[in-house]
């Protein structure tokens, strides 16, 4: 039996948000980025801290969705100043909704702390060109 195959071509997009320590509460999951439905994220990481954490040990971020917290992202190290996490692609083809993130403080009294999550997705079913096959 042969494979049909599908000429459609899908374009990738990318969303980008800037997160602060002022925008979290820590274990709490937070929507952070909306995809439409049949989006699947193809790569991302939470690019890049660029404030440093201070929480008394640790500072870890995970990142999910409202079926699943850590989807993407099982408590990546934040940390540090420059620290880069990639994401994880499942291939789950989401059905509209947020892409939430969770603090995870490792105590203290934590004043600072910025990141910056990047996503870069496809959008199933939804094929701006067509090439022949």
């Amino acid at each position: 039996m042969a494979i049909t195959k599908n000429a459609g071509v899908h374009k990738t997009a990318c969303k980008i948000v800037e997160i602060r320590f002022a925008d979290l509460v820590a274990g709490t999951d937070t929507a952070a980025i909306d995809l439409p439905p049949g989006a699947v994220v193809l790569s991302g990481s939470h690019a890049y801290t660029t404030e440093a954490w201070n929480s008394t040990s640790t500072d870890t971020l995970d990142v999910g969705d409202a079926a699943s917290q850590n989807r993407y992202l099982n408590d990546g190290n934040i940390r540090a100043l420059a620290a880069n996490v990639p994401l994880v692609p499942t291939g789950f083809s989401h059905t509209g909704g947020s892409l939430t993130v969770k603090w995870n403080s490792g105590g203290g009294t934590p004043t600072t702390g910025a990141l910056r999550v990047v996503i870069h997705y496809a959008q199933l079913g939804n094929a701006t060109t067509t090439y022949e096959v």
